[in-house]
């Protein structure tokens, strides 16, 4: 009977343990991770996070593990090749026992490939992609096959017997019997989705032949081209580089701007931006106009610099919508805005008194057709800019003015904020030992921000206030359009799958831009006044909503999930107050620190 009981109660979440629904003397088991029995893994350690009565003791294969007062325990084994099972037990103080199995499985490492018999690893050729490319474009191919052969590429009705170099096992990620091989494409060279075919040459007539994934267009006549940028917040990456975060941002720009297309790797656009300087567009952003469309260029006319209470605005004169990136420098303050496509013709620059915020504004021609505008700032902070085309050609580019505190009492009076509470709906976030998913912890301290921000005077911009999965877009729509001054988005971190969850703990917050690493800095000490432990402030962090330079924003990971003593703490609603509170107060001394002072007459 005591066995039927113990396991009701195996899959029931801990924090219902916590909260007193069921009694303390009750046993019982949750595992958040492994999610199930038999595991199939290539790490060398085998991690658990699960949950049971706070009073009880659990041993995993024999070896005790800490369980924390909100029940949570965590642990590792080290996993052999082959076969490992592990045996958790939870133990009452009264003697009763629950016991849980799982099964590790590591396979094996592949084994070194033997010169015979002579064998081409397919999955290992490349390019594992379709590409475009055009005159004096390299072509490298890679393969892995058997060790001490002559190995050949041949490109279809291009050039056939290309020899291929073993590499050194010493100058190879996977030991001996790698190959590769390049060839320059010629003017005269053409050729459409085609395979790449690679060799080991057995003998004088016997081969063995395996064909690459990706195919190639060798398109020399028709390269460059031009594309209209589409869609919904289109972005130019820096490279082919992939994380969960995508790749790196060079930065967002307009759609309707033309850029020159000069090669395509997957559904990735090669764009040329200078001769120094390429960017990589989707193919969702893109839309290929004709061949004969002409290769967007512009001559720079006159700039003119106007402002308002809110905004001071530089236009730049220009008669076709040319691809752009821009950059903030801090020291001294200063926005760059790099104009691609562009040559000057800029003969006077108009400066009108109302743009306080400027200093001045000077050009560059750094190359035949790439303009540099430099804007020295009077203020020391910035606080967001925004570039873009409007209804023609013509560049504008406004930049915030520092806001004005209007009551020296509550210097976020009169403000508005966007709070962002991360994850939500079926994005669950990280979720800790106890079962607890970032989503709600996210919430709560968002939901008391807002009111302790509310209670300040300032008009609160949330990006979500129930458990829904609002799309990054729509965020970064509503805080723009809501016409917030500064972001916050509160999450909580996890250590990855290999980590030890008991080590990896503590606080940190992230930022894009270097002209917003103030705020983040700021926000970071006031995070240690709590007493976690240090995780680091982190930059060129490429978070969707650390992305808009329309405002200061910053990312606070207020503590590890992962960790059960920081999961305990996001488990006290008194704690998350307490979090929400020391934002509150950052948000007031980077306020104090770089806002336009109280108005005379109004102190």
């Amino acid at each position: 009977m005591i066995r039927k009981l113990l396991s009701l109660f195996l899959f029931v979440p801990c924090t219902m343990f916590a909260t007193g629904v069921v009694q303390s003397d009750s046993l019982y088991l949750r595992f958040v991770s492994p999610g199930r029995d038999s595991i199939r893994s290539n790490s060398p350690r085998g991690n658990f996070a699960a949950c049971t009565n706070p009073a009880a003791k659990v041993f995993i294969n024999g070896k005790e593990a800490k369980v924390y007062g909100s029940g949570a325990f965590v642990g590792s084994v080290n996993l052999a090749v082959g076969v490992n099972p592990v045996r958790v037990v939870a133990r009452a103080i009264g003697g009763d026992s629950l016991v849980k199995t799982f099964v590790f499985t590591r396979p094996e490492p592949p084994k070194p490939l033997m010169h015979e018999p002579a064998v081409i690893d397919v999955q290992s050729i490349e390019p594992r992609q379709n590409l475009w490319l055009g005159k004096d474009d390299i072509l490298e191919v890679k393969f892995r096959g058997s060790p001490e052969y002559k190995a050949y590429l041949d490109i279809e009705d291009v050039e056939s017997g290309i020899p291929m170099l073993e590499l050194p096992a010493s100058d190879s990620t996977t030991g001996s019997g790698t190959y590769v091989g390049r060839y320059k494409v010629k003017e005269s060279d053409e050729a459409r989705e085609v395979p790449v075919r690679v060799r080991l040459k057995k003998s004088f007539w016997s081969s063995e032949k395996a064909f690459s994934n990706g195919k190639v267009s060798i398109l020399p006549k028709e390269l460059p081209r031009v594309a209209m940028v589409t869609g919904r917040r289109p972005f130019l990456n820096a490279g082919l580089g992939e994380d969960r975060l995508g790749g790196a941002k060079l930065g967002y720009i307009q759609a309707g701007i033309r850029v020159q297309v000069v090669g395509k790797v997957g559904r990735q656009y090669k764009v040329r931006l200078s001769d120094a300087m390429v960017g990589w567009l989707a193919e969702d952003f893109a839309q290929l106009l004709p061949v004969e469309t002409p290769q967007p260029r512009s001559l720079v006319g006159s700039i003119s610099t106007s402002g308002n209470a809110a905004e001071d605005i530089v236009g730049v004169s220009l008669n076709q919508r040319l691809p752009y990136l821009a950059d903030q420098i801090v020291d001294p303050p200063a926005l760059v805005v790099d104009i691609f496509g562009a040559t000057s013709n800029t003969n006077w620059i108009t400066h009108h008194r109302s743009a306080t915020g400027i200093k001045s504004v000077s050009w560059d021609q750094l190359g035949a057709d790439h303009y540099r505008l430099t804007i020295a700032l009077n203020n020391a902070q910035h606080w967001g800019y925004e570039v873009g085309y409007d209804q023609g050609s013509n560049l504008r580019i406004r930049i915030r003015k520092p806001p004005k505190i209007a009551n020296p009492d509550s210097v976020l009076a009169g403000f508005t904020i966007a709070v962002d509470a991360g994850h939500g709906g079926e994005a669950s976030g990280a979720v800790g030992a106890t079962g607890v998913e970032e989503k709600n912890i996210n919430l709560a301290i968002a939901s008391h921000l807002k009111t302790l921000l509310q209670d300040r005077g300032v008009k609160v911009v949330m990006t979500r206030t129930d458990d829904t999965n609002v799309a990054m877009p729509d965020r970064t729509d509503a805080i723009i359009s809501g016409g917030a001054q500064i972001l916050v988005s509160i999450h909580c971190n996890a250590g990855g799958g290999s980590s030890d969850a008991e080590a990896v703990r503590g606080t940190s917050t992230y930022y894009r831009h270097l002209g917003y690493q103030p705020l983040a800095d700021i926000m970071y000490g006031k995070m240690l006044e709590l007493g976690l432990n240090q995780f680091g402030m982190v930059g060129s962090f490429n978070f969707s909503l650390n992305s808009p330079t329309q405002l200061p924003n910053v990312l606070v990971e207020t503590a590890f999930l992962s960790n059960p003593d920081d999961e305990m703490k996001l488990l006290d609603d008194g704690f998350r107050r307490a979090i929400a509170s020391k934002i509150t107060t950052g948000l007031e001394e980077f306020v104090k620190l770089y806002s336009q002072p109280v108005e005379k007459g109004r102190e």
